[in-house]
């Protein structure tokens, strides 16, 4: 009896030392899978790849010299988890990364290091600051809310802009030499759009403004913009421009349908070669947006500008109301245009749009292919310059109704091919309901308690169970 009791105990406590062992086991495990980064422990399993980061993002967190640190503001215990999660992916790509959580209400001290102790600060807010310089994200701009898609379902969908923003204040904080634009005024030009602006800020460009009347192009311009002017130059204005140019400045021109009467703007063109013709473009019925409707069209993108090379050739740019560009007899040797957007050999320009409403082409009307968008550079002076026939490839209401064309790159690389500023990335804006196939952090951290503290619990249980009836027999 004595033996069969010692043999019970002993193979009783072999069991529990099984237990033990795999109880050890599973919190090692446990402990090891932590230390991981987190782009090995989480599978994104979302349809919009809510959790991931792009080849473009990783290339630019891998290419950082100097130390950044990221701040996700929040309320203790409120922080996103969404932007907690694909924080963690930025700061497993590189040791110069370093994220923190910063509580809005605690963390006064390190606001007002960077000046944010008065501003009213959302949850879901980040700031990423370097030695050099910080930007502040609001969570406002990193959570949209899809007008269009609300109109349509009358209900709150979102653009998630986490990754594109963050990766930009990236390139921001740690570039030496943020290009600057001198966008001109005076003149009724017209103004840029919320999109735009937007879209030029998150590309690191510094926008500002110069009155040509009043003041002279800073030294410091790496881009000046013209868009659209309503009223005509003085002659001292337009040598401002020429002056600057002739220094192997830089330009980026819209101009409008109705430029070709105001005479000294229209001579500072000439001067870039480019000749300007009354006229609206119209274009063929099957590229317009509607056939009564022939100045709104589909334009051809260039394969082989330096400006649209690198694009999809899969889509077009739209454009609402444009004149033509045409190369001045007086243009000097030095400087060649490039085309990069063209209409049709079907297209027209209608030269008495304000009288003649007819669709097809008439005798007066002078016929395509007519170029709308064209670079040029000069041997000599290093002039560079990108001229637009339209001041409305990037207005709101075109960029809203026409999200999937290129209107939108083409500007931004408009501004990358100016000032050869290398360092600009685009990343997308994903659309999606957030209620839709997520896989949310909470799921991750209810696996984990699982993982880490039922199922050791379940398996002890069970040995016991097993003891102790074993101990009895």
């Amino acid at each position: 009896m004595e033996n069969k009791n010692n043999a019970s105990i002993k193979h009783g406590s072999y069991s529990m030392l099984m237990v033990v062992l795999v109880l050890a086991f599973l919190v090692a495990a446990n402990i090891l899978v932590q230390k991981l980064p987190t782009g090995m422990t989480a599978y994104d399993m979302s349809d919009i790849k809510l959790y991931s980061i792009s080849d473009k993002t990783k290339e630019v967190v891998r290419s950082l010299e100097e130390d950044v640190t990221i701040y996700l503001i929040g309320e203790t215990g409120e922080q996103d988890q969404i932007l907690s999660q694909m924080l963690a992916l930025y700061d497993d790509q590189s040791s110069k990364v370093h994220v923190k959580e910063l509580d809005k209400n605690g963390g006064f001290a390190t606001l007002k290091k960077y000046g944010l102790e008065n501003e009213t600060i959302e949850n879901g807010s980040i700031l990423v600051a370097s030695e050099e310089r910080m930007k502040f994200i609001p969570a406002s701009d990193i959570y949209e809310l899809d007008y269009a898609k609300y109109m349509q379902y009358q209900t709150e969908m979102y653009n998630y802009d986490g990754e594109g923003e963050v990766t930009s204040a990236l390139i921001y904080v740690t570039t030496k030499d943020i290009p600057k634009i001198c966008r001109v005024i005076g003149h009724e030009e017209l103004a840029l759009g919320d999109t735009i602006l937007s879209a030029i800020k998150k590309a690191s460009y510094e926008l500002t403004e110069v009155n040509l009347a009043t003041s002279s192009i800073p030294d410091d311009c790496d881009i000046l913009l013209i868009n659209a002017p309503a009223r005509d130059y003085t002659a001292d204005e337009a040598n401002k421009v020429r002056d600057y140019l002739d220094r192997g400045g830089k330009l980026f021109l819209d101009c409008t349908y109705e430029n070709y009467e105001t005479e000294s703007f229209k001579s500072l063109l000439e001067y870039c070669g480019i000749e300007l013709k009354k006229g609206v473009v119209f274009e063929q019925a099957d590229r317009c947006q509607q056939p009564e409707a022939p100045f709104a069209y589909f334009a051809n993108v260039s394969s082989s500008a330096p400006i649209t090379k690198e694009m999809s050739q899969n889509t077009y740019a739209f454009v609402y109301i444009s004149t033509g560009l045409y190369t001045s007899e007086m243009k000097r040797t030095s400087l060649t245009l490039t085309p990069f957007l063209q209409t049709t050999s079907g297209s027209f320009l209608r030269v008495e749009y304000e009288t003649n409403d007819k669709i097809s082409k008439t005798e007066t009307d002078l016929g395509g292919p007519i170029t709308i968008g064209l670079t040029g550079e000069d041997s000599v002076s290093g002039m560079k310059m990108v001229v637009l026939g339209t001041p409305n490839l990037a207005s709101n209401n075109v960029l809203n109704a026409f999200p999937n064309t290129l209107n939108l790159d083409i500007y931004i690389a408009s501004l990358n091919y100016l000032c050869a500023f290398d360092k600009s990335v685009s990343i997308p804006i994903k659309s999606t309901d957030f209620g839709q196939n997520i896989y949310m952090a909470s799921t991750r951290n209810l696996s984990l308690i699982l993982t880490v503290a039922v199922l050791p619990i379940v398996v002890l249980l069970i040995g016991f169970i097993v003891w102790y009836k074993r101990r009895n027999r």
